[in-house]
């Protein structure tokens, strides 16, 4: 990101990404640091180490039929029902002034607040109570409400 140099590109950071960017460390810390005022998007969803054993099961066995390069498995579940350190991304981003900070407002054809969303996925049955849950919590960490 920081190779483009360009005021109409920014980072999007996925809470559920983050084992897979710095191969299973979870230092959320580091990462949200190093995308500095190039971080623009944050995405909030929960997730397992899957460099771990035993983390992930493929079902059917089929999907995984020629190796494990082949297929990723990874969930977006809600906050606190996995391994990632929520609380070292809300004390970042509240370092980082994120949720003040405009997405590149000298930019000729983008611009506006930066962005912080809920990204779950896989249990659309539990959305009535997670969904409210987690606004409440993005509202509470990074707007003090």
């Amino acid at each position: 990101v920081k190779s483009f140099r360009s005021k109409n590109l920014g980072y999007v950071y996925s809470a559920s990404h983050g084992f897979f960017y710095d191969q299973g460390k979870g230092d959320v810390r580091h990462m949200l640091k190093y995308a500095g005022d190039e971080l623009t998007h944050v995405l909030f969803a929960d997730t397992y180490n899957q460099t771990k054993d035993c983390r992930y099961i493929l079902n059917p066995p089929w999907l995984n039929q020629r190796g494990a390069a082949d297929v990723t498995i990874h969930q977006h579940t809600a906050m606190g029902e996995g391994e990632v350190d929520f609380q070292g991304i809300f004390e970042t981003l509240r370092e980082m002034d994120f949720a003040n900070r405009q997405l590149k407002p000298d930019a000729p054809k983008v611009g506006g607040d930066n962005i912080a969303c809920v990204s779950y996925f896989g249990f659309p049955e539990k959305m009535d109570k997670q969904a409210p849950e987690a606004r409440e919590i993005l509202e509470r960490e990074l707007l003090g409400k």
